[in-house]
């Protein structure tokens, strides 16, 4: 049996309504398939700290509410989601002395750095045994995919 590309199964249509459904089921799918926890992390401890890191790259400082409206939650999910991770020793929280009192800083300590590594590396290997059910070309094909959908959303 040969193997066919990926392009060979998708309709022509972007806008086909059986399009959104089926990618949709398919994403939850291989999501769950993924599991829940990545080594030291659950996947919304790593999702957190992803975000927190991929933030702390593009800003010296990063709020609560920075973090709050990436992850798509209120201040205050960020804040119990913060303190659990806080009570783990990945993150620290702090204040600027001059500043706004009402603003809370976080930052990725070594131990979230380390545990964020971990849990990648467990995420990354999941994701490749995944995609080991494709050949090359339809693993390059849905890198680009990915790429092109996720660049055109971060607008």
């Amino acid at each position: 049996m040969t193997e066919q590309p990926l392009t060979d199964d998708v309709p022509g249509d972007a806008q086909s309504p059986d399009t959104a459904p089926a990618i949709g089921r398919a994403l939850d799918l291989w999501n769950n398939r993924l599991g829940r926890e990545f080594g030291p992390l659950s996947r919304r401890q790593r999702r957190a700290l992803l975000t927190l890191h991929d933030l702390s790259v593009s800003r010296p400082t990063v709020r609560v509410s920075d973090m709050a409206d990436r992850l798509g939650v209120t201040s205050a999910g960020a804040t119990r989601m913060l303190s659990k991770l806080e009570e783990s020793g990945y993150i620290s929280r702090s204040r600027q002395p001059e500043g706004d009192q009402r603003e809370v800083f976080i930052g990725l300590t070594e131990a979230g750095s380390q545990a964020l590594r971990q849990a990648n590396e467990v995420y990354f290997e999941r994701v490749g045994q995944a995609l080991s059910a494709l050949g090359a070309e339809d693993q390059a094909l849905l890198a680009r995919l990915l790429d092109k959908l996720t660049n055109d959303n971060d607008r």
